[in-house]
This record gives structure tokens, sequence and C-alpha cells, in this order.
């Protein structure tokens, strides 16, 4: 039976990011389609990243045209082929707030007939960007994405960072927010994100602090690899 990862939240929570290298770990486990659903920001989007997924034996569907300097609003059929029976992994990228949720809404159908244990819908918090800044402000997205997708979020990911300047202190300030909405909605954490060196200090911080391992969850190492700065750009173009 595939497994289903949904990866939803607002504008600037990583989403891609963590897609991308989610996608990377899964496929060492077997068959693993990522899927970019992202029809509203096609400034950042996984399909960008083929060059690493491909060789590594990722299978991505991405949005007809995109890539090609002509962005229509339309989803590839293929979409409709990852929910025929096999194994493996499935990964959607949403596109940002609940204006991206809302491609998901027509696959509500196929999305109930997968068992709950195999369906995970992920909601990315960076506390650093203005759409989920304090617990208001990302209840109000949680629930308006929960809302147009028709699916209840499953877990809660502290993503907090500031691309290349993030340190342990953003991740403290990440854990301070997921924990908050956890306890207001009852949906768990599912996992903190950071770079390997962020997040080794931030779990020394951890310990030295004593924080509750239930609002920390999996520790996730993300390699960068959809960030826009003037150095990549100059050695590396978009």
């Amino acid at each position: 039976m595939k497994e289903y990862w949904i990866l939803t939240g607002s504008f600037g929570s990583g989403k891609s990011e963590l897609a991308l290298n989610l996608a990377l770990d899964k496929v060492k486990e077997g068959p693993c389609t990522l899927v970019d659903l992202d029809v509203i920001n096609p400034y950042f989007r996984t399909s960008e990243r083929g060059d690493v997924l491909e060789p590594a034996g990722v299978k991505l569907i991405m949005p007809p045209f995109a890539l090609e300097k002509i962005e229509i609003m339309s989803l590839s059929a293929q979409v409709y082929s990852v929910f025929a029976p096999g194994e493996g992994t499935v990964i959607f990228d949403i596109g940002g707030d609940d204006v991206g949720s809302i491609a998901l809404g027509q696959y509500k159908p196929r999305f109930d007939l997968i068992p709950k244990d195999k369906l995970h819908v992920l909601f990315v918090v960076n506390p650093l960007r203005p759409t989920a800044a304090d617990l208001p402000s990302a209840l109000d997205t949680l629930y308006k994405i929960q809302y147009v997708s028709r699916l209840d979020v499953t877990g809660i990911v502290n993503n907090a960072n500031l691309a290349g300047e993030t340190d342990v202190s953003h991740l403290a300030e990440g854990y301070e927010l997921v924990k908050a909405v956890s306890r207001h909605t009852g949906i768990p954490v599912w996992g903190t994100c950071g770079t390997r060196d962020v997040l080794s200090s931030f779990r020394q911080y951890a310990e030295e602090h004593s924080l509750d391992p239930a609002y920390i969850g999996t520790c996730q190492p993300i390699e960068v690899m959809m960030h826009r700065s003037w150095d990549k750009f100059l050695a590396e173009g978009l």
C-alpha cells in the first residue's frame, strides 16, 4: 500500500524544501513520486529540481508547461495515476496558503479511500513569515487550508528559518509556536526541520532547556536546494 505525504503551509514556509528532502529520503526505501501541485507561485517550485530528483529515481509530476516560461493554472492528468494500487511513497507539494490548497479539493474522493495511517497531511510553520508569525495567524491559515482542501491536518512541522541566516534561536522560536498550535488544536507535532548544523545545535539547546520532545518530533535534516541568493545566482543561475 502506498504512503501519501501532503505538505501544506503559508507562502515561504519551506514546503518545497521539505518535499525535496523527504522525496530523496523516501526513494531509498522504494518507489517515490513527487507531485508538484503548486499552480500559485512558479518562482519556487519543486519541478526546478528535476535534475536532482530524476537521477535519484524520484518520479516527478508537474503542471503542464511548468518551466517553459508559460504559466497556466492547470494540473496534469498524470496526478490521478498516483492513486493506482502499488507500493512506495507519494509526496504532494502544495501551493501556499489556502489559495494553493484549493487544488487538493478535487482529489478528495481519492484521499478518502486511503487508510488513515497511510495519509499524512503536514502543516509547515515558519514563524519568520508574516502569515504565521503568531498563534492567531498560524491558526487562521491552518483552518483555511483544512476548509478548502477538505482534509484534516495530521501533523505540524517546525521549519523556522531565515535562509542562510538561520540559527538555533529561530528553531527555538518555532518550537514555542508549534507547541501553542498543537495545544490549541490537538494536532501533534510531526517534526522539526533545519540544516544539519543548526539542527544539531537545536538538539543541544533542547536538552539544556528541557524542551518537551513531543513538540520537537522527528528531527528532519534539510539540504537547501531551493535557496535564492545573489551569490548562488551568479555561480549557478536560477
